[in-house]
């Protein structure tokens, strides 16, 4: 990935409004969370 790759992220991230901006971080921070969890289940 280059730079300009995530300016372009970056750039459209402040464009969304401060509520998506939360929703999109908060499913940033729990979808390794779930991975893990499907990861245990499917080995328990």
């Amino acid at each position: 990935m280059t730079t300009s790759y995530f300016q372009d992220v970056i750039d459209s991230l402040e464009r969304l409004s401060t509520e998506e901006q939360d929703y999109l971080f908060d499913l940033i921070r729990k979808r390794p969370i779930e991975k893990r969890r499907l990861e245990i289940a499917k080995n328990g």
